[in-house]
């Protein structure tokens, strides 16, 4: 069963409405409430629900809009938080089952953030066991016999049948950008350290990144600035992007190990972009990027060990397999070998620049194909090197193959010219959206 939101209600949408009078902040959280009670029962995407207090604040935010308070364009939308990051008044159980945890007694500095920006959180999206590997409860809101990928795996699956407008995510290895591929909706990973932590259960140090998921681009980006509580980025998609992007096409280290779906829905896609004015040229990566996952995984291993190990040590029970099997990998990595790692990530992220020379973004698949079935969260191989690198991505949905998924597009930009990458995007999806939900045959 199909339960996707289509149309979706985005946040530029909802954000008109309410300025204009049309509609008020209660009657778009009971909107999202009653997609939560007719689809929750099939998808589990909500790990904790906090109805009293979501329709408190949305009085509340009412009462300011009649005073002529405008927050900015988050006044009076709900979103969802990943169950590893605090929202005040709520547990955060991280995917734990059994394991009681008191409510947070503070906001992430993430969530503070989009709270001062009237942000409603009807509750905790599900995540995988301490955003592990695991399968979640979570399913895919196209196909309820498939994944909705992990490990935000809830954030994902909420925003896309319109439980919520937008969500937090956070990734490590592939978290934000597959699982938003596999519910056809927008994800973005941004550079790296550019969304603070503090709040957010931490897996690896030098991997884990913060990010929205959403509908479009634009909301990307409304999300984005109210998280680091900076209005810095929607300026530049005010005016329409009209000038297409030069365009690096990753083929070596991606496309040629990409699913037969997935190589189909490229080829449309490129042809759609280039018709629309792209200059595309094949990129080639380093020849230094073929290990790149194996450099991922023991960096990964060795620091949610060094994370996790002690409580792993004395509650083992409460461990999914999956999970457990990465932390006693962890500790076949010596410091020696980590320290190689570390020093890899440094060299990897410096010549991939060159990339770059000839064009504003790289596209990849951002996943191997469409969402696998629910013993797994799907394989993150085509996201963990731009999680190392730390470079940002973000993925849009490009097409829906035969069997009714979707797929989606993995556009990366270069680390010190974000703003090139949200341009790029959103011409890309100017592009592409049109056209997403006709199937591929």
């Amino acid at each position: 069963m199909n339960l996707y939101q289509t149309p979706p209600r985005t946040i530029a949408d909802a954000q008109q409405a309410l300025k204009a009078g049309e509609l008020s902040c209660r009657e778009l959280l009971t909107e999202c409430f009653q997609n939560i009670e007719e689809k929750e029962p099939a998808i589990h995407a909500w790990a904790h629900l906090d109805r009293e207090a979501a329709f408190q604040r949305a009085d509340l935010l009412d009462q300011e809009l009649q005073r002529g308070r405008w927050r900015g364009p988050l006044h009076g939308i709900p979103i969802g938080v990943k169950d590893i990051i605090d929202v005040k008044g709520m547990p955060t159980q991280a995917g734990f089952l059994g394991r009681d945890k008191p409510p947070a007694t503070n906001d992430a500095t993430l969530v503070e953030n989009l709270r001062m920006e009237g942000a409603i959180f009807p509750g905790k999206t599900v995540t995988t066991q301490l955003a592990s590997f695991d399968p979640p409860p979570t399913r895919n809101p196209w196909n309820q016999e498939h994944t909705p990928g992990g490990s935000s795996s809830g954030s994902a699956a909420a925003v896309a049948a319109g439980m919520c407008l937008a969500a937090v995510g956070t990734q490590t290895g592939g978290s934000i950008i597959r699982p938003a591929a596999f519910c056809g909706v927008a994800g973005l990973k941004p550079t790296f350290g550019m969304v603070d932590r503090q709040g957010v259960i931490l897996l690896s140090d030098h991997l884990d990144h913060v990010g929205p998921l959403a509908h479009t681009v634009s909301d990307l980006v409304i999300m984005l600035d109210g998280m680091t509580d900076q209005a810095t980025y929607l300026p530049l998609l005010i005016e329409p992007v009209t000038a297409a992007p030069r365009i690096g096409w990753l083929s070596d280290f991606f496309i040629t190990r990409a699913e037969p779906d997935m190589q189909q829905a490229l080829t449309v896609v490129r042809e759609k972009l280039a018709a629309a004015g792209a200059p595309i040229k094949d990129s080639r990566l380093p020849t230094e990027f073929e290990s790149i996952l194996d450099e991922h995984l023991s960096l990964m291993q060795y620091e949610m060990l060094h994370q996790l190990g002690d409580d792993y040590d004395q509650n083992r029970e409460y461990y999914g397999p999956a999970i457990s099997q990465v932390l006693e990998a962890g500790r076949e990595v010596s410091s020696k070998r980590y320290q190689a790692c570390l020093d890899y990530q440094s060299l990897i992220g410096q010549i991939t620049r060159r990339c770059f020379a000839r064009a504003e973004i790289l596209i990849s698949p951002a996943t191997f194909g469409p969402a696998p079935d629910l013993t797994t969260t799907g394989n993150p191989g085509m996201n963990a090197p731009w999680s190392l690198t730390g470079f940002p991505t973000l993925t849009i949905p490009a097409a829906v193959t035969a069997g009714g998924l979707p797929v989606g597009i993995q556009i990366t930009g270069h680390p010190d010219k974000f703003d090139d990458l949200l341009l790029a995007s959103q011409w890309c999806e100017n592009v592409l959206r049109p056209g997403f939900l006709e199937q591929i045959s």
